[in-house]
């Protein structure tokens, strides 16, 4: 167990350093951009500039993480993606706390809700980036196409697991991640 908890947490620290610290300037910059502009009127409408800047710099640092380093191991690729997705989600909830100075604080449970929502929207995409590639153009074309639809599918579940999250779209979000993580694991599809 030791062993493999070292082996993942080597494998975000990879991502980590090879990502830079560029991305991580940016997304301050732009959560102290966004805590600037935001009229506190915006607020009674339900309308948080800072929370919706927090989760669009988290998702870009995400993606440069998980596109930053590819050399992993293949048993430990899946559950170091995820837990760069935790991370993240936890940041970006902590970023934006950190950011929010106005006098309307928002609540602790509005904040733990949208890292658990990023987690749910965004557990999918780095499922799919797991699955390393082993066949020719065509296996290439079918994990693009996986990847994408995944994109896509994080996007629709990012926007409705913040306005409306019911059952419908948290069993969405659970079939998502079953069947990212069934793409993932080789066990079914090479036995």
């Amino acid at each position: 167990m030791s062993e493999t908890l070292r082996l993942i947490r080597l494998v975000v620290l990879a991502r980590v350093r090879s990502a830079g610290w560029v991305p991580w300037l940016l997304v301050a910059g732009w959560l102290v951009i966004a805590a600037f502009q935001e009229p506190l009127m915006f607020r009674g409408y339900g309308i948080y500039l800072v929370d919706d800047a927090a989760a669009t710099g988290g998702l870009v640092v995400l993606l440069i993480l998980l596109l930053a380093e590819r050399r992993s191991p293949r048993r430990y690729a899946a559950t170091a993606n995820l837990s760069l997705v935790g991370a993240m989600a936890i940041l970006q909830a902590v970023g934006g706390y950190i950011a929010d100075q106005s006098q309307v604080a928002t609540p602790f449970s509005v904040r733990a809700a949208g890292a658990g929502s990023f987690f749910l929207a965004w557990a999918p995409l780095s499922l799919t980036l797991a699955r390393k590639l082993n066949g020719g153009l065509t296996c290439r074309t079918v994990h693009m196409i996986l990847v994408l639809t995944a994109g896509l599918m994080g996007s629709m579940l990012a926007v409705a697991l913040r306005t409306s999250p019911d059952v419908y779209v948290l069993t969405a979000s659970a079939l998502a991640i079953v069947g990212a993580a069934c793409w993932a694991s080789d066990r079914l599809i090479n036995s």
